[in-house]
Order: C-alpha cells, then sequence, then structure tokens
C-alpha cells in the first residue's frame, strides 16, 4: 500500500473519532445544562436564609473558624447530606464542639456564603 492511502486512511479515522466524541460531548452537555437547571430551582436567590440542621462533628479549625460537619440534607440548599466545613459567626461556638458530637445547628446567610450561627449538642437546647 502507498504511503499517501496509509496517511489518507489515518486522517479519516482521526476525522470520525473526534466527529464521534465531539456529538457524544454535546449530549453530555445537554444532559448536564438540564441537571444544572434541576439544581438551581432548588437554590432559592435571594435573601437571607436560616436552616436549622442535624449533624456529626467530624473536625473543628480554629485557624480558619470552621467546623467540619457531616449533615443532613439542607432543604432549599443541598439535595443531599454530605461532609464539608462551615464558617462560624461567633468563634465561642468552636469551644462547643466537640469531634463525634451530635449536633443541631442554625446556618444562616445567602447560600453559597451562609455561617453557623447557633449550635449545640443533641440534647440541649
Amino acid at each position: 500500500m502507498k504511503l499517501w492511502r496509509v496517511v489518507l486512511l489515518l486522517n479519516l479515522a482521526v476525522a470520525v473519532g473526534v466527529l464521534l466524541g465531539w456529538l457524544a460531548w454535546g449530549r453530555e452537555v445537554s444532559r448536564l445544562e438540564g441537571r444544572l437547571s434541576q439544581n438551581q430551582r432548588l437554590v432559592v436567590i435571594g435573601g437571607e436564609q436560616t436552616w436549622v440542621i442535624k449533624g456529626v462533628v467530624r473536625a473543628v479549625i480554629p485557624e480558619i473558624q470552621v467546623i467540619v460537619l457531616t449533615h443532613d440534607e439542607i432543604p432549599g440548599f443541598m439535595s443531599a447530606g454530605m461532609t464539608m466545613g462551615f464558617k462560624v459567626k461567633d468563634a465561642k461556638l468552636l469551644e462547643r464542639a466537640r469531634v463525634g458530637d451530635v449536633v443541631r445547628f442554625t446556618l444562616t446567610g445567602v447560600p453559597p456564603d451562609v455561617q453557623i450561627t447557633a449550635l449545640a449538642t443533641e440534647g440541649q437546647s
């Protein structure tokens, strides 16, 4: 087989591969845009909101005033529970948090900029 035929076949194979990849990527983008618009409906954009959520303290990081919690769903903000860090409004809240404690905490703010404003160990007020 002549060299020019080999080059032509390789270029054709690359072009077909790029075309198929581009078509698949376009479908994926449409699917992700649909999921994004669905998630945006869950987040209420606007004024300050407050949530009271149950969670478990996983870490306390006083240097940056953050408590890491595994928490339940936060209606209208996060559709599933997860583990993440939240800043505290008052550094005194850090003193109440102990790793492993089951707590009820209050988040206040405009998503995604929220802070813990209250923290109570489960069973306390």
